[in-house]
């Protein structure tokens, strides 16, 4: 048999790293959600918004500069997909997300936006040529089983006594707006450096996100768009986030999907809600129970089933 034969039955490994990435990604986010209820009484949305941003851009520039100047004839070529990624990405899932966290309870959200790797696939699905694999249907389903019974707190009348607002509109389109701004991360010009692609993304959220913000300091008459009181643990909490959730996050999950796909990388969002919950035991003095567990070992199983390479058959040989 050749070697082509002997080795026709196994598939391409995944970097470790793409993984680590992504776990640490989840981690990144699930710690916005513990954070985030420190601040959504005190900050308005539009000063949260846009000051995660502004701390994330300085963070990036002093490593980015260089980076963004070599790679500034492929951001020019590609201006467009560049530009609908930090449309999407930037722009319209920080205030789509936010609007759902202040009208909506963190039950409804967190439920909500964990259908976010369904779109993924949905979308890789009807958009792409990589068309999602039935492993990563079951394991995107079993994955979101264990965020629902964390949500849930092991009660199903959770779920029965919902009561369904605007916000919860907003967590759903949050949601869909995540799938296509992963999408889209394939379309960014091929060669770009990551810092580069987040940077010039950013600049495209903050075009939008700057009037807005503007806006919101001369019109005091909307509770969602008032001045922010400079009180110190409210900006240091700003600064987390810009730090973690808006800037390494964003740079793990855009490797991460680089790497390994949309359709792989969506299930590893359903980490978020078990890492909010270890996090909340820890840092808020919450209770461990037993339903954690149970959830995150539901996560744990349906992220192995959903990126488990499946080998293809080495192909017979023939006389």
């Amino acid at each position: 048999m050749s070697q082509a034969n002997s080795t026709a039955g196994k598939t391409q490994a995944v970097p470790v790293i793409a993984y680590m990435l992504l776990i640490a990604c989840a981690l990144m986010w699930g710690s916005n959600h513990v954070v985030a209820r420190g601040v959504n009484a005190s900050v308005p949305l539009a000063a949260l918004a846009f000051w995660r941003w502004v701390v994330a851009l300085l963070l990036l520039l002093p490593v980015c500069m260089g980076k963004f100047r070599r790679d500034w004839p492929l951001i020019r070529q590609g201006w467009k997909p560049i530009f609908w990624i930090g449309t999407t990405g930037t722009f319209m899932f920080t205030i789509a997300i936010y609007l759902a966290a202040y009208n909506t309870t963190a039950v409804n959200t967190g439920l909500l936006n964990a259908t976010t790797p369904i779109w993924v696939l949905l979308f890789a699905a009807l958009l792409t040529a990589d068309k999602p694999r039935m492993t990563q249907w079951v394991g995107v389903l079993i994955a979101g089983l264990g965020t629902a019974v964390i949500i849930a707190k092991g009660d199903i009348n959770v779920f029965l006594e919902m009561n369904f607002v605007s916000g919860d509109l907003f967590a759903l389109i949050s949601a869909m707006i995540w799938a296509v701004y992963s999408m889209l991360l394939k379309y960014a010009p091929r060669g770009i450096h990551p810092f580069s692609l987040i940077f010039a993304s950013i600049v495209v959220g903050l075009v939008y996100l700057t009037p807005i913000y503007l806006w919101s300091i001369l019109v005091n008459g909307d509770p969602y768009f008032t001045r922010l009181d400079p009180a110190w643990p409210d900006m240091i909490k700003i600064a987390y986030i810009g730090a973690g959730p808006a800037f390494l996050g964003y740079l793990f999950w855009n490797r991460g999907v680089g790497m390994v796909g949309a359709a792989n990388a969506g299930v590893f969002l359903y980490l978020m809600p078990a890492f909010a919950s270890v996090l909340a035991i820890i840092f808020l003095g919450e209770e461990l129970h037993l339903y954690h567990l149970g959830g995150i070992a539901l996560i744990a199983v349906g992220i192995w089933r959903a990126t488990r390479r499946v080998p293809k058959p080495a192909p017979t040989k023939t006389a």
